[in-house]
C-alpha cells in the first residue's frame, strides 16, 4: 500500500525542494518541503512532508511561519522559462503566482480538530491547508482499483515479493497483494477470487516454492489460466525467481510462451519494467 511519503514524492509538475530538521521538545524531525511549479496553471503551491510525530500540526505551523521565505529561497539565482518561446505560452518561474495552497503529507493521525485549528490560524496569512495523513493513505488504497494481482508462495515474501509490492506501490501502481488487501476475519477464498477476477493483469512469481505448493498458488494459477481462456487474452506476467526453463516447462509448458522478467534484476528494476505494462492495461475512467 502506498504511504503518505509515496504520495508526497509524486507530482506531474516541477518541484524545488528543501530538506531540513525541525526540533520539537528536543526531538529532531527531518521534514521535506517542496515548492511545486505548475506552469500550465500559472501558479505554484507548497507541499510539506512530516514524518511520524505526536505533534505534526506544530511542526507544520513552524514551517509555514516561513512560507514566503521558503518560496523565495527555492528560486534564488534560478529562473526557468517554460512554453514555446516568443508566444503567449512562454512563462517564467518568477511570474508564477503563489496560490496559497499547502498540501501536508504525514503518516501521523491526530484529532481533526487540531488540523482545523491550524487551518484557521493559517487562513489569516492567506494559506489553505489540505492534509493527507495516514487516514488519507488508507482511504485512497480502499478506493484504488489494483492493476495487478500478485500470485506467489508465501515463502518468497522475504526474498523478493514484499519488496516488489512495495516498489510498485511507491510509484503509485496499486496491486492486489495479500499483506495490503487481507484483513483479520476476511474470507481468503472470497477475497482472493475477487482479486483474481477484478485485476486486469496477474503477476506470477515463479519459484521452486511456487511449483511445490499444491494449495493456493496452484489454484490461483489455474484460475488465472482459465480466465485467459475465457477472455481470450493474455493476463499473466511471469517473474522468474531462481528457476530454469526446464523447471517452468515441467510445471506448465504454456508459461514458456509468455515473456517473463528475471527476478535477479532486483525488485526495483522489475517494478520499473512492470509499471508501463500495468498502466497500459488500466481500465479507462
Amino acid at each position: 500500500m502506498a504511504t503518505a511519503k509515496d504520495y508526497f514524492t509524486q507530482s506531474p509538475h516541477m518541484q524545488l525542494g528543501h530538506v531540513f530538521t525541525v526540533m520539537m521538545d528536543g526531538v529532531p524531525y527531518e521534514t521535506s518541503v517542496q515548492v511545486v511549479q505548475d506552469y500550465e496553471g500559472g501558479s505554484k503551491y507548497i507541499k510539506v512532508y512530516v514524518p511520524a510525530a505526536s505533534d505534526p500540526d506544530s511542526i507544520v505551523a513552524y514551517i509555514l511561519n516561513n512560507a514566503e521565505e521558503l518560496i523565495w529561497e527555492s528560486e534564488r539565482g534560478m529562473e526557468v522559462t517554460m512554453g514555446l518561446h516568443g508566444t503567449s505560452e512562454s512563462i517564467k518561474s518568477t511570474d508564477l503566482s503563489f496560490s496559497g495552497r499547502v498540501l501536508v503529507y504525514t503518516p501521523s493521525i491526530i484529532d481533526q480538530t487540531r488540523w482545523d485549528k491550524l487551518e484557521e490560524q493559517m487562513s489569516s496569512n492567506g494559506l489553505k491547508l489540505v492534509v493527507r495523513d495516514g487516514v488519507y493513505a488508507q482511504k485512497r488504497a480502499e478506493h484504488e482499483t489494483p492493476l495487478a494481482f500478485i500470485s506467489h508462495d508465501s515463502r518468497d515474501k522475504e526474498e523478493f515479493v514484499r519488496e516488489l509490492a512495495s516498489a510498485l506501490s511507491q510509484h503509485l501502481c496499486p496491486v492486489w497483494y495479500d499483506e495490503y488487501r487481507l484483513k483479520p476475519g476476511d474470507s481468503l477464498r472470497q477475497q482472493i477470487e475477487a482479486g483474481l477476477k477484478a485485476c486486469p493483469r496477474c503477476i506470477i512469481v515463479l519459484s521452486k516454492n511456487f511449483f511445490s505448493n499444491p494449495g493456493w498458488t496452484k489454484r490461483e494459477f489455474e484460475t488465472i489460466y482459465t480466465r485467459e481462456v475465457v477472455k481470450g487474452e493474455r493476463l499473466m506476467i511471469p517473474i522468474w525467481l531462481d528457476v530454469t526453463k526446464e523447471e517452468v516447462y515441467e510445471y506448465s509448458p504454456i508459461l514458456l510462451d509468455t515473456l517473463g522478467i528475471q527476478a535477479s534484476l532486483g525488485a526495483a528494476e522489475v517494478a520499473r519494467r512492470l509499471i508501463p505494462v500495468l498502466q497500459a492495461a488500466a481500465p479507462q475512467q
